[in-house]
C-alpha cells in the first residue's frame, strides 16, 4: 500500500488543525465533566421544583457514582455516536467533492492506502478521545462521590468503544458508497438506529454486534451480558466494511 504512513500522518495532522479535533474529543470531554455534575445536582433540582408546588411530591434516592458513570455512557451511546455519523460521512465524500482526493491519488498513494488511512486515523482519534474522557470522568466523579466502582465502568466503556470502532469503519464505507455527505450521513443514521432497535431482540443481541449497544450499560450495572459473539462479529464487521470500502473505491471514478 503505497503512501499509507505518509497519508496517515497527513490525516492526523489535519485532525489536529481542523474542526475535527473539537467534535469527538470536545464532546467526550464535555460529557466527562458535565455527566457527574448533572448526576449530582439533578435530584436537588427536582426537589427544588417540587417545593414550588405543594401538590407535587418527588422522591428520589441520593445520587451515586454509578449514576454519574451511567450519564457519561448514555451520552457516548447517543450524542457521540451521532457525531461519529456526521464526522464519518464526509471522510471520503468530502475529499471527492473538494477535489482533494484527485490531488493526493495522483501522487504515489494507492487507493487501498487512502481508505485504510481514513479508517485508522478516525479510530486513533476515537480511542484517544475515549481514554481521555474516561480518565476525566473518573476524576470528576471521584471528587463528587464516594464508593467508586471503576472496573465495571471501564468494562462498559471498552464495550462501547468496540462498537464505535466498528461503526467508524461502517461510516467510511457509507462515505465511499454515497457521494454526498448528507446521503452518507442518512445511511449511517439508518444503520445506527436499526442496530439499536435490533438490540432489543435477545437472540440478535446475543449473537451479533448489536448486543454491544446495551452491553456497556449492563456491565456498568454489574451484570455479565454475553459479549463474545458481539465482539467477534464487530471485529469481523469492521474488517468486512473496510475491505468493501477498498473494493468499491478501487472501481469508482474520482
Amino acid at each position: 500500500m503505497n503512501g499509507f504512513m505518509v497519508f496517515l500522518a497527513k490525516e492526523l495532522l489535519e485532525i489536529r488543525r481542523t474542526w475535527r479535533v473539537w467534535v469527538i474529543p470536545g464532546l467526550t470531554i464535555f460529557f466527562a465533566i458535565t455527566g457527574p455534575i448533572l448526576a449530582l445536582f439533578t435530584p436537588q433540582l427536582l426537589r427544588a421544583l417540587a417545593a414550588t408546588d405543594p401538590g407535587m411530591v418527588i422522591k428520589m434516592p441520593d445520587p451515586t457514582a454509578r449514576e454519574a458513570f451511567g450519564q457519561f455512557l448514555q451520552n457516548m451511546g447517543q450524542i457521540v455516536m451521532i457525531a461519529l455519523v456526521i464526522a464519518g460521512a464526509g471522510s471520503v465524500s468530502g475529499e471527492r467533492s473538494s477535489g482533494t482526493a484527485i490531488l493526493v491519488l495522483t501522487k504515489p498513494l494507492s487507493r487501498p492506502a487512502f481508505i485504510l488511512a481514513k479508517v485508522v486515523s478516525q479510530q486513533i482519534l476515537l480511542v484517544v478521545s475515549t481514554v481521555l474522557g474516561t480518565v476525566v470522568t473518573i476524576g470528576v466523579t471521584a471528587a463528587l462521590f464516594d464508593n467508586l466502582q471503576v472496573r465495571p465502568f471501564v468494562i462498559g466503556v471498552l464495550l462501547w468503544l468496540a462498537f464505535a470502532l466498528f461503526f467508524s469503519a461502517v461510516m467510511t464505507l457509507c462515505s465511499v458508497m454515497v457521494r454526498s455527505r448528507g446521503g452518507a450521513a442518512g445511511v449511517g443514521l439508518f444503520f445506527l438506529f436499526s442496530t439499536l432497535i435490533a438490540s432489543a431482540f435477545p437472540l440478535i443481541a446475543k449473537w451479533t454486534f448489536a448486543g454491544l449497544t446495551s452491553a456497556s450499560t449492563k456491565a456498568l450495572l454489574g451484570q455479565s451480558p454475553p459479549v463474545l459473539w458481539p465482539l467477534l462479529t464487530a471485529a469481523a464487521g469492521m474488517v468486512v466494511a473496510t475491505v468493501m470500502a477498498v473494493g468499491i473505491f478501487r472501481k469508482q471514478e474520482i
